[in-house]
């Protein structure tokens, strides 16, 4: 066996540490931060019901999004191909004993998410080093890793960030395609691969991204990549395609929630066999969005480009490498078409531009690649040392909001206090959760003591698999009923509550008394001239019966 000198060995860990950096970096924001706000619950709370019902469609009516469906309905193939791949993984863990409560499952999908993502991110990196050298690779890794919002929110589930390593695989395999070193047949491959995965995302996922599909789509056109009857073709296929397999499972799983209060525009068959296409419907035609607030036009450029290009705004502007004109040419329609098309609705969310932002961060990489190498040696030292600044600015940046991101999630810290619990000799306790709480992280994976009987568990001989570890006893009844009478202290106790999760504690105190409380981030303020002071507050409270009332 041939003996690999220490020297190799090294060097070869140095050059594989790029591929290991965006695991690295995604695995460490899902451990530092595990738990999840709201517009994530649909797509983890399916991944829980299909982990813990599987494919029995006779308990259909156990699962959550028939008593809570949200406000638009969203298509339910991710959250299937997430749960499939989490359920053999998941019970992995449980054998092991590494996985010890639900939580831990929890994390588990969140890391399945990351993994899919990075593993997107460096093949578009790889293609980066192919096309282009080393240099820009490097830069493109180190602005892109080093910044806030994407490595932050890749293991969410997000319908945007479900959909997003699907983008990044497009655009590494149109980059590729435009080569012109590649043979003719390899270019069509990938070419139809990339517009095929676009319409695909676009149908199923979040519809927004069309507004970049389409003009990226003729970009390859008119530069005589493509010809129209292909690309319209591959994306037929791509949307049609993805539809056949999507609205049987949409169908069956939607139907059984129409009508309901939640979606009481949602009354035809035909709103629940596309579900992208009825967000679109209600969100814009019907004006819906605006409810969650209008933002002005410039929004996009003023507010949410500089939050998420960080370090990488500044180098946009210094297009001093070769191969800025050939990512312009194919996708400079696309971010246009995105951002501009984007900026003429009301409601605005930095994650409706999202797959626009690895172009501009290519573009950046470009910029900082050729300042780094810049041809005047008695600059170079000076630029390098701004590089450094700058990304030294992009890591205290994303430290200073990791750190207020991980304590901004009171309501996934609700099982801690509720495992201290005076439940004395009860055999069974009510835990009633109003919206606070469960926008801010308490999930069904958080509800330690409620697990329903579960259908998905599997034999292997007479060893039982489970994507769960056994529940914790004794088992409690967790509501989160939206029904006018537990809004009140008197309907509360009508209705057998023991314990009540709230952030408006004031309320309630006639009849009940705080038992514990969950602390939070209540704020970063200035402290003197140039000092911040972190402000820390009671977020929620555990409320109580009183004795004797």
């Amino acid at each position: 066996m041939k003996k690999v000198s220490p020297s190799v060995a090294r060097r070869k860990l140095i050059n594989a540490l790029p591929n290991f950096l965006p695991f690295i970096i995604t695995f460490a924001h899902v451990f530092l931060s595990p738990y999840t706000k709201v517009e994530e619950s649909f797509t983890l709370h399916a991944v829980h019901d299909v982990l813990t019902y599987g494919w029995d469609r006779s308990r259909l009516s156990h699962w959550d999004h028939i008593t809570f469906p949200g406000a638009v309905p969203r298509s339910f193939l991710p959250p299937l191909i997430i749960g499939t791949i989490a359920y053999p993984l998941a019970c992995v863990g449980v054998a092991l004993g590494w996985t010890r409560t639900k939580i831990d499952v929890q994390i588990i999908v969140r890391l399945i998410l990351a993994s899919i993502f990075s593993h997107s991110f460096n093949h578009l990196a790889k293609t980066l080093r192919a096309r282009y050298g080393p240099s820009v690779r490097t830069c493109f890794t180190i602005l892109s890793l080093t910044s806030f919002h994407i490595p932050y929110y890749a293991g969410r589930t997000l319908p945007n960030f479900m959909a997003l390593p699907g983008v990044l695989l497009s655009i590494s395999l149109i980059l590729r395609s435009v080569s012109r070193s590649a043979p003719e047949t390899v270019t069509a491959k990938r070419l139809r691969t990339s517009i095929i995965l676009l319409t695909a995302l676009a149908t199923v996922a979040r519809l927004e991204l069309a507004l970049f599909l389409i003009p990226v789509a003729f970009s390859l056109v008119l530069t005589g990549r493509a010809s129209l009857s292909r690309v319209v073709g591959w994306g037929m296929l791509g949307g049609f395609g993805s539809l056949a397999i999507s609205s049987p499972i949409d169908y069956t799983l939607w139907i059984p929630t129409i009508p309901h209060p939640s979606l009481p525009t949602f009354t035809s068959t035909w709103q629940v066999l596309w579900p992208e296409v009825s967000a679109l419907h209600y969100n814009l035609l019907q004006g819906q969005s605006a409810n969650w607030g209008v933002m002005p036009w410039h929004y996009y450029f003023t507010n949410s480009l500089p939050k998420i290009l960080m370090a990488s705004l500044p180098l946009e502007g210094a297009k001093i490498y070769e191969g800025v004109g050939e990512v312009v040419k194919v996708f400079g329609a696309g971010v246009v078409g995105l951002i501009g098309t984007m900026s003429l609705v009301g409601h605005k969310e930095w994650r409706f531009i999202i797959y626009a932002i690895p172009i501009l961060q290519i573009i950046a990489s470009f910029g900082a690649a050729g300042l780094w190498n810049l041809p005047f040696p008695k600059l170079k030292p000076l630029v390098r040392l701004g590089l450094v600044g700058l990304i030294a600015l992009n890591v205290l940046a994303t430290g200073g909001l990791t750190f207020i991101s991980m304590n901004n999630y009171p309501g996934g810290e609700v099982w801690k206090v509720l495992e201290k619990l005076p439940t004395g000799k009860q055999d069974t306790i009510k835990v009633h959760f109003p919206s606070y709480p469960l926008q801010t992280g308490s999930t069904l994976f958080t509800f330690l003591h409620q697990q329903p009987n579960i259908n998905s568990t599997s034999h292997i001989g007479s060893f039982e698999l489970s994507p769960f570890p056994k529940e914790k006893q004794p088992q409690w009844i967790y509501s989160k009923s939206e029904d006018e009478a537990y809004s009140t202290s008197e309907g509360l106790w009508n209705n057998e509550v023991d314990y009540l999760v709230t952030e408006d504690w004031d309320s309630y105190l006639d009849r009940w008394e705080i038992v514990d409380e969950i602390q939070g981030l209540d704020g970063v303020g200035r402290k003197g001239r140039f000092g911040l002071e972190v402000k820390w507050g009671r977020k929620l409270v555990v409320l109580g019966k009183r004795d004797g009332r």
